[in-house]
């Protein structure tokens, strides 16, 4: 059955998005996959064809494919024609058997081409968008109040999740210079709706948040090729990694004794981090205070198991405790706690520890011993660990009353 979508769809005034080529080839190999399944693979090469206008039988099965990508060509100008009658040729091979891909592989494919179209039987609706993202300035002759345009600078953070960017906003008032987080849409594209309701959790729950150690986010949504973005102000300063080695080691603590501060308001509000690491801690360079600038992977990192968590794309595993390497599904402050607990000793020592064989940091420096009785206790098994962030806070900062005065 066709999709129902506009006529004005259908007879397009130059502004239907085209079929990619990309897409041609993609739809190709669905149709001989299915084919292959068949006892009578060119039957259903035929059913393809005939969707997209050749009702000539071809001479044979090879024949076949490669007049159905002519037939593709043809009705390539016109993208959601194009989508409508591969979706109903698929609907047509359903009906006799053949298991088929869903629409939301179809979708997912479809977004990956970046087209801004989504079946949702029994219609082809245009997927709606929040703001549009670009590499380049708007044109000002055309009305763009319906929505933001972001106008993306330069790459200022990359992860498995997303890229995060310079970016700025031009109204008729002034130019606003933000960071934008875009995400990569292959982490919604398994089960896209379950993904949204958790992104749109996430944002709602980090709202709340109201910190001087955490920045908020000024806008989040969809762009227009179904990409979720984060909008947050852009904090100038250094990562709080090099921020600490530059300092003395009694304003490392404060640093962190900050960060956990931040995290104590967090999880009161029932929010957790999840990758705490110092490229997503900066302190600012006006009044240096640290504040932590990424809350966007707490939702995503639900979909990880404990091979994915270990790859370099999440680019943080020293910071992640031992329960939840055996269990990624594993929500607790103490995760939080146990990445605070590593970059306490980063700062004091240089280097990340190795929580199976801790190494004092008495051997760095003796001012540093009563650390070690609060750090061993921070990265031990969660059993033991310290049950709020406050609480680790309270001990670091007994702690450096014991720092020389010189340091």
């Amino acid at each position: 059955m066709p999709l129902k979508y506009p006529n004005s769809w259908k007879y397009p005034i130059g502004t239907t998005q085209p079929a990619p080529r990309d897409l041609i080839n993609r739809f190709i190999e669905i149709a001989t996959d299915l084919a292959g399944e068949h006892k009578d693979e060119q039957s259903i090469i035929e059913i393809f064809k005939s969707h997209f206008g050749d009702n000539n039988t071809s001479s044979s099965a090879s024949w076949a494919v490669s007049d159905l990508q002519k037939a593709m060509d043809k009705k390539s100008q016109n993208a959601p024609v194009f989508i409508d009658n591969f979706w109903s040729a698929l609907e047509t091979v359903r009906q006799i058997g053949l298991i088929t891909p869903p629409k939301e592989y179809i979708n997912s494919i479809i977004t990956e081409m970046g087209l801004d179209f989504e079946i949702q039987p029994p219609e082809l609706i245009k997927r709606r968008s929040d703001a549009t993202i670009s590499d380049s300035l708007p044109d000002a002759t055309k009305d763009t109040t319906t929505k933001p345009t972001y106008t993306k600078g330069e790459q200022i953070g990359f992860g498995g999740f997303g890229t995060v960017y310079m970016a700025s906003r031009q109204t008729t008032v002034a130019r606003f210079d933000v960071a934008i987080k875009v995400f990569h849409p292959s982490s919604f594209v398994q089960d896209a709706a379950k993904a949204k309701i958790r992104f749109q959790r996430e944002v709602q729950a980090i709202q709340r948040l109201q910190h001087r150690g955490i920045v908020p986010y000024i806008d989040a949504g969809f762009d227009d090729q179904g990409r979720p973005f984060l909008v947050m102000p852009h904090i100038r300063g250094k990562n709080i990694r090099d921020a600490a080695t530059s300092t003395r080691p009694r304003r490392r603590i404060e640093l962190i004794s900050e960060v956990l501060d931040a995290l104590d308001h967090a999880h009161s509000n029932e929010v957790l981090h999840r990758d705490l690491k110092p490229s997503n801690i900066l302190v600012r360079e006006t009044d240096s205070q640290p504040i932590i600038v990424d809350f966007g992977l707490a939702h995503i990192i639900d979909q990880l198991d404990n091979t994915s968590l270990t790859t370099s794309l999440v680019g943080s595993i020293g910071y992640i405790p031992s329960e939840v390497i055996a269990n990624p599904k594993e929500r607790s402050p103490l995760h939080d706690i146990f990445s605070c607990a590593v970059m306490t000793y980063e700062f004091m020592a240089g280097r990340r520890p190795d929580p199976s064989s801790y190494e004092p940091l008495n051997a760095v420096s003796k001012d540093f011993s009563q650390l070690d009785r609060v750090l061993v206790r921070a990265l031990g098994p969660a059993r033991q660990r310290h049950s709020t962030a406050s609480e680790l806070r309270g001990d670091l900062l007994e702690a450096s009353k014991y720092l020389s005065n010189q340091n």
